[in-house]
């Protein structure tokens, strides 16, 4: 039993001490990666009960989809809207009220705060306005079904990644995406 402790104890330095371990975003492990804080709709407008649901349902979708892109190319991604309403009631004031300066925290830690949808809400204009305020970078992305392609563009002008060397896991994740997006 040592001595398999010790092979993969052995193993591990290795894999550690490798130049070549990185995430899937093929950038390297020591480096802290750029924080971007996600900028969408999740309150519905709709009044209709089921248009409301429907909304809120691709509210959260878009959110989502937007996380799991820049999560794959290697970039955090903060949607406090996705985060804290698992655990604050967005319908209760106080509690809609906490989660949202909590959300101004993570907007202050951010590099960039990206933009998705054509849709502007009332909490998305005050954190365009405060991104503006602290001379952050802001991006405007349209619905999913041009996201992918413009995201992986982007990244890649950013990152100074060529398109066509993508790794096996960046292209189907954003052959999923364009899949789940239409």
């Amino acid at each position: 039993m040592n001595a398999e402790r010790m092979n993969m104890a052995n193993a591990t330095a290795k894999i550690e001490g490798s130049k070549e371990a990185r995430p899937p975003g093929g950038f390297p492990l020591a480096s802290a990666p750029k924080k971007i804080f996600i900028c969408s709709p999740y309150r519905p407008t709709a009044n209709d009960p089921p248009c409301r649901k429907a909304q809120m349902e691709a509210n959260i979708q878009r959110a989502k989809t937007a996380c799991r892109i820049l999560a794959t190319m290697g970039v955090l991604p903060l949607a406090p809207h996705l985060y804290f309403t698992q655990f604050l009631k967005d319908e209760d004031a106080q509690e809609r009220a906490t989660g949202i300066r909590f959300g101004m925290q993570w907007l202050e830690a951010a590099d960039e705060v990206w933009v998705f949808g054509e849709t502007i809400s009332e909490g998305m204009a005050v954190e365009i306005k405060r991104a503006h305020e602290l001379q952050k970078p802001v991006c405007n992305l349209p619905e999913p079904g041009r996201m992918v392609e413009l995201l992986l563009k982007r990244l890649s002008e950013q990152y100074h990644i060529p398109m066509e060397d993508k790794t096996e896991e960046q292209q189907e994740a954003a052959e999923s995406e364009e899949d789940n997006g239409e």
